[in-house]
């Protein structure tokens, strides 16, 4: 039976996931995904959890998100991050362990008209992904991505299983570990509790992709979500268009070489746009160097897919798909994340490097323009993501700090970017009977989406425990949803992981 046509989106302007690139050093590897496979049904951490709250959160309201009821059951959507249907996008965040160890599972609260609330939520295990029982978890497989691969309406979870190669194999490929994505369908409940999952069908049986998360995108704007993922070797890469089928095979599988001049680069990650519903989305491929910031290659999108040749961006690890003049055309901003290769500080650096952003703007031909000067961001260290938190149709670039927070830039085409505000949030001196270092206090910048659709985006920031966090953003616990000048609600996600 074919499904009806998935229900409009309320009003208000398409979500978008904030997600930018992931640093080079993948370093959400720590959380591994929900590293533990477990018998369905039952795990150390205890079982599945859903829930749901009603009422308005009301502004600065905080919530320990410990009461939890039936999440409600969407008609459909057409947001690749609306996992129970309903239209409002959800927020998807690593558990903390109820132990000392690394997270075995990952929750999404759940977006509405009152936006998000911590009781709305679910809460998975690896185990309720259906991955095989022989499941082997690989390190570096981060997060899980969302997206409606079969058209039916509602959001599938996509993750990255491990398959262990025989002896055989192991010494012909010189790995002892496949690995390939997996699709747990989704439907009106929500997030799957799947028995087993589709083994996503590359080019390939032996055919094995790098762990990271899938960059989700419509790469030909026929209206399906579709999968990009880098192969094993990371010198190529797969675009896999949707409509799937309940198998796992992709409409059409179409490889990619290493876009970089002379094929010496790696490729680190793949950044998309955000699927708007009404273009083709882009495709950032970006390097991989251990110790200096990356280049990146621009693919623009069009009816036919993705182009196999685009346009060099300027070095930098932290990139992000933007509207940021407001002209609804996509940008594209690239600047220094931090990572440096030069100890020696700023003044020894290319001065287009040093902690600069360079923003290039969407033109009437469809091409990218460079806007000069570069924009200077002192302080910058992390992903930068797009944000328009005043409904004007203009992103704000939210600029992650080093000392924590974020920076609101207003980028404009030939002009210095004005600083519309900085966000600053810290927890208290001794959080749950356990002295914090005033260095490890701030939170950082997570996430940006318009959860109750008035319009206007939130902003996410987050805290965890530890230097792993304070230095590389691992094991958020804490959280802050806020429109840019006040908090809508604060909560920690710590009681998710209490058995029900």
């Amino acid at each position: 039976m074919t499904p009806a046509p998935p229900p409009t989106p309320p009003s208000g302007r398409a979500a978008r996931t904030g997600r930018g690139a992931l640093a080079t050093c993948a370093v959400w590897a720590g959380v591994l995904a929900l590293l533990t496979g477990c018998e369905a049904g039952a795990s150390a951490d205890g079982p599945r959890d859903r829930g749901a709250a009603s009422g308005k959160a009301a502004s600065g309201a905080s919530a320990s998100g410990a009461a939890t009821a039936p999440v409600p059951r969407g008609k459909g959507s057409r947001l690749p991050d609306d996992v129970n249907g309903d239209g409002y996008p959800d927020l998807q965040l690593p558990v903390p362990p109820r132990k000392r160890g690394l997270p075995s599972r990952i929750a999404f609260v759940h977006g509405s008209d009152d936006g998000l609330h911590p009781t709305t939520r679910t809460v998975l295990r690896r185990a309720d992904l259906g991955l095989p029982a022989d499941d082997v978890a690989v390190a570096g497989a981060t997060e899980v991505a969302t997206a409606d691969l079969d058209g039916d309406g509602y959001a599938d979870v996509t993750t990255t299983g491990g398959e262990r190669l025989s002896a055989a194999e192991a010494k012909r490929t010189r790995a002892t570990v496949r690995t390939a994505p997996y699709i747990a369908w989704g439907s009106a409940g929500g997030p799957p509790h799947a028995r087993s999952a589709a083994r996503v069908q590359l080019t390939g049986p032996t055919d094995s992709v790098d762990p990271q998360r899938p960059a989700v995108g419509d790469f030909n704007g026929d209206g399906h979500h579709d999968l990009a993922v880098v192969r094993a070797d990371r010198r190529s890469f797969l675009v896999l268009y949707g409509p799937f089928s309940r198998a796992g095979r992709a409409a059409r599988t179409v490889p990619y070489r290493n876009p970089f001049h002379g094929g010496h680069a790696e490729i680190g990650d793949l950044v998309a746009d955000r699927i708007s519903g009404d273009r083709p989305t882009d495709l950032v491929v970006h390097g991989i160097s251990a110790a200096t910031q990356s280049g990146s290659t621009l693919l623009t999108a069009g009816p036919r897919g993705l182009r196999h040749t685009g346009r060099t961006l300027r070095e930098g690890n932290s990139i992000t798909f933007g509207d940021f003049d407001g002209d609804g055309r996509r940008d594209v901003a690239v600047g220094a994340s931090g990572t440096r290769a030069d100890e020696g500080g700023d003044a020894t650096e290319k001065p287009d490097i040093g902690r600069t952003v360079s923003v290039y703007y969407g033109t009437a031909t469809g091409r990218y323009a460079r806007s000069s000067p570069s924009l200077p961001v002192p302080g910058m260290s992390g992903t930068m993501m797009a944000a328009d938190t005043d409904g004007d149709g203009a992103d704000e670039l939210a600029v992650p700090l080093g000392s924590g927070g974020a920076r609101l830039l207003a980028p404009r085409p030939g002009r210095t970017a004005v600083t519309r505000r900085t966000l600053t949030r810290t927890v208290p001196a001794r959080v749950d009977g356990e002295a914090v270092r005033p260095d490890e206090r701030a939170a950082r910048l997570y996430g940006a989406a318009d959860y109750d659709h008035d319009g206007k985006d939130e902003i996410v920031l987050a805290w965890g425990p530890g230097i792993a966090f304070s230095l590389y953003g691992e094991g958020p616990e804490r959280w802050w949803i806020t429109n840019g000048v006040s908090d809508k609600i604060t909560f920690s996600s710590r009681p998710f992981a209490a058995a029900r």
